[in-house]
Parts: structure tokens; sequence; C-alpha cells
């Protein structure tokens, strides 16, 4: 990286770290209410209760892919690669990204074991967006960077608009990597709701057995890695 990129990037670093100070402050404000969700609970009804919100997220999910995928060829295609609005959403993603999983489970379970139920939804909902979001983009931004550039010359040269080079060149080859960063991003939230469950499960019953399902997450996990590696492949 040159000197500009190092930059960015450490404005990127200082404004997450920024952002993770204003978190754990709000949550030490809420102390007083720490366990509410979960004190009430034993551990039959508590993965009944989470499975049901982690079902509402299904539509979140879409919502966030279709979402990365906009955003990746926004970037691509319409940004310009040497505007600083590029370089520091860059930043952004390419951290995000490479965070492991886990400490996003963590989040979620410090976030739901010791606060009110209040904050299961927008824990869960920013868990999946920190989830999905990065790695969709990413992983979308390298597959648009891939397509040779003789197909976009090639459309240009019969007439095409930029729209059309987009929609029925480019698109077409990402499919592909689009599909494999999906499976990639399922596994991740498989993986953590399995975090998720097990942690509150321990919470609450103050031993190490956690329900089968949470073994069916982690095995479900290991299958979609296994299909979005053999997507990758492919592409």
């Amino acid at each position: 990286m040159n000197r500009s990129e190092y930059i960015y990037h450490i404005i990127a670093i200082v404004s997450l770290a920024l952002i993770i100070f204003l978190l754990w402050n709000f949550s030490s404000d809420e102390s007083q209410v720490a366990g509410e969700m979960t004190a009430n609970l034993d551990v039959e009804t508590t993965p009944l209760l989470l499975y049901g919100h982690l079902y509402r997220m299904i539509p979140v999910f879409c919502v966030v892919v279709f979402l990365s995928i906009v955003i990746a060829f926004y970037l691509e295609e319409w940004l310009p690669q040497r505007t600083w609005q590029y370089r520091l959403i860059e930043r952004y993603v390419v951290i995000l990204a490479r965070v492991p999983s886990l400490v996003y489970g963590i989040f979620a379970v410090y976030f739901i074991v010791f606060h009110s139920q209040q904050a299961l939804n927008y824990t869960l909902l920013l868990t999946t967006i920190l989830l999905v979001m990065p790695i969709c983009i990413r992983s979308t931004q390298n597959a648009i960077q891939d397509v040779d550039i003789s197909v976009r010359e090639a459309a240009y040269a019969l007439g095409a608009t930029k729209w059309r080079v987009v929609s029925d060149h480019v698109f077409p080859h990402t499919v592909p990597a689009i599909l494999a960063a999906i499976g990639i991003a399922i596994s991740r939230i498989l993986a953590t709701a399995a975090l998720l469950i097990s942690g509150v499960c321990i919470y609450t019953s103050n031993s190490f057995d956690v329900p089968n399902s949470v073994f069916v997450l982690i095995s479900g996990s290991v299958i979609v890695v296994v299909f979005s590696c053999l997507l990758d492949c492919k592409k």
C-alpha cells in the first residue's frame, strides 16, 4: 500500500474502533437490565425463542445480499476508483470481511445474554449485516475485476450501453462467485447461530448441555462451505 492507502486504512480502523467504543459504553449504561431476556427463561424455551427470531432474519438476509451485490457493482462500475469515497469504503469492506465470524458470534452472545430482550432484534440485524455484507461485497468486487477487459471492449464496440454491458456481459461472469459468496455467508450465519444458541443455553442452564440442533447447524455450515468451494472452483 502507498501512503494514501495507509491513511485510509488508519481512518477506517480508528472509526471502527470508535464505533466499538460507543457500543461498549451503550452496553455498560444498560447493565441494570442485564440478563432480563434469559433470566425468565429455561433451557427448553430459550432455543425456541432464538429460532423464532433467527427465522425472521431470512428476509433480512436476502435484502442484505441484494444490497451487497448492488454496492459492489456500484463501486466497480460507476464509482471512480481514485476517489476518496471508493478507497474508504473499500478499506471498511476489507477489514470487516477479514474479521472471523467467531468475533461477531461473541458480540451477539454478549448483547443477547447480558441485555434486555428489546436489544435482540437489533443485535441479530447488526450481526447479519456484519456477517453477510462485507464478504459478499468483496467477493463480488473480485469477480467483477476478474472479467476480461476484452468482454467490455467488444460490447462497447458493438454499441452497447454501460447498463447493457454490465447486465448482459459482466454480471453473468460473476454469478458463480456471487453464489459462492452467498454460500460462505450462509455458513458463517449457521456457525454464528450455533455459537449463539450454545452461549445462551449454557448461561441459562449453568451447564455445558446444548441442544442437538446446534450440531445440526454446525454440520450444515460445513456442508454449505463444501458446495461453495465447488462453485468457486467452477467460476
